[in-house]
This record gives C-alpha cells, structure tokens and sequence, in this order.
C-alpha cells in the first residue's frame, strides 16, 4: 500500500538561508533517514518544490499505522521544523529514475 505526507516548509534555498544551526542539522538528519528508507524499500520517492511550499514523500506501507510511524519517526517532522499532512496515496504512472554518471 502507498500512503504519502506533505512536509511543510519545504527544505529549498529561502529556508535554508534563514536555518539556524539546529535546523540544519534537522535537514541532514532527514537527507539521511530517507535515503535509509528507501534502501529497505519503505520510500518510494521524495521530493520538493524549488522554491515552492512544501516536500512530498511517498511510502510504502503494510498498513497506515506503519506508514504513519514512519512518518512520525521523520526527524524533521519529529523535531517540529517541519509539519506534515499524511493522505492515502495511488501512484497511477511511474517510471524507475535513471542515474547519472
């Protein structure tokens, strides 16, 4: 099952130039937490706007409480520097991203 949350305000360049130096740590905490979930396969996708309001993570979930959990286990929803807004989701299209090299 896929759910999603929305993560607001959204790490970009005007978020980042104001972040104190506890939010920055917050930052490289969730960089990190995600790219950990998603080697076990819990994220799907993640992503943010530019310079828009908001972050999107799409999780992979037996139920809604797991995905729930993760989500709350988010560092930087954990710690208050962002909220989220959690929803049911159904990826309709997707296509695997190729690496650069």
């Amino acid at each position: 099952m896929e759910f999603a949350y929305l993560v607001r305000p959204a790490f970009d360049r005007h978020f980042l130039e104001n972040a104190s130096e506890e939010q920055r740590v917050v930052v490289g905490e969730h960089s990190d937490w995600l790219e950990a979930r998603y080697a076990e396969g819990r994220v799907r996708f993640a992503g943010r706007c530019y310079d828009g309001p908001f972050g999107l993570v799409v999780l992979n979930a037996d139920s809604e409480e797991e995905a729930r959990s993760l989500m709350e286990a988010d560092p930087s929803v954990r710690s208050g520097v962002q909220s989220a807004e959690f929803y049911p989701f159904n990826v309709f299209l997707a296509r695997e991203r190729r690496r650069q090299a």
